[in-house]
């Protein structure tokens, strides 16, 4: 009887161990996924700002003018911009 006790202990903690690393492992990645997102987003908000700054930096500050420009000029503007820009509804 006390084999099996042990036994039946060991393999409970087992499995709540494994639990434990399996949604360890389910947060990391949900933080990558919710992470990377933004590292992208920051990356295509600074192409645009240099790329405002450099061609068509005459509009700034005036946002709406600065997005029309660069719209206009999509071929010259880099492709983190483009990618911010599709998001704009100035």
């Amino acid at each position: 009887m006390k084999i099996f006790s042990v036994l039946t202990l060991a393999l409970l903690s087992t499995a709540l161990a494994a639990a434990a690393v399996k949604a360890q492992d389910y947060q990391n990645q949900r933080y990558q996924r919710n992470q990377l997102p933004n590292q992208q987003e920051q990356q295509n908000q600074d192409a645009c700002m240099a790329d405002a700054m450099t061609i068509c930096g005459q509009f700034v500050p005036d946002r709406e003018k600065v997005a029309a420009c660069l719209l206009s000029k999509k071929n010259r503007i880099s492709l983190g911009c483009r990618m911010d820009l599709s998001h704009w509804h100035g």
